[in-house]
């Protein structure tokens, strides 16, 4: 059996959503030097000379949405459901989840989906967590189209604010929480 060599360096929900809330200070506490340097006098930085208050607001209007965009919640939720799954096969844990997972792993291995693979063993398994996992499915199509350079219209059904996002992974890992061994 190849294993897969874990980095150690997937870093918790808690700790993104940390870094996000501290990276929009910074961009807010940005936007109002420059908006007081435009009245103020005070040296203005390069890439703004030549625009306007609005045109400023603009743009820092953009750097919000593109920073809730690349805040991505749901890769740190897909990393600790990996390692779980990876965990339970290589430790041969002897629970019900865990047994489903090695057979998985013997018909595809490194090769199982998270989405219609493991997550589907977390339903069949805990039917309760079902309406968690269908949210997380949503965010995963978020993922989906981010990762692959958003080069389409996507059809989400709904605004993914990393609130949401973060609420979505919290509340699918509260769902699993029983019988869940990955890091969160």
């Amino acid at each position: 059996m190849t294993r897969v060599s874990f980095s150690g360096q997937e870093v918790s929900l808690s700790y993104i959503w940390q870094w996000y809330r501290e990276t929009e200070k910074a961009i807010n506490h940005y936007k109002i030097l420059v908006i007081n340097s435009l009245t103020s006098g005070a040296r203005m930085p390069d890439t703004f000379l030549s625009m306007t208050k609005d045109e400023i607001l603009e743009h820092f209007t953009g750097q919000q949405e593109e920073l809730e965009k690349l805040v991505s919640f749901v890769a740190s939720a897909e990393a600790s459901l990996r390692v779980d799954y990876l965990t339970r096969v290589y430790n041969k844990k002897k629970d019900s989840i865990s047994r489903n997972f090695r057979e998985l792993y013997q018909k595809k291995g490194l090769e199982a989906k998270l989405n219609e693979d493991i997550l589907e063993i977390w339903v069949s398994s805990q039917p309760a967590c079902k309406s968690a996992v269908g949210d997380f499915r949503g965010v995963l199509r978020l993922r989906h189209w981010l990762a692959h350079g958003r080069y389409w219209t996507p059809k989400l059904g709904r605004n993914y604010s990393p609130e949401r996002v973060f609420d979505i992974s919290k509340n699918l890992f509260d769902a699993l929480s029983a019988d869940f061994s990955g890091a969160i």
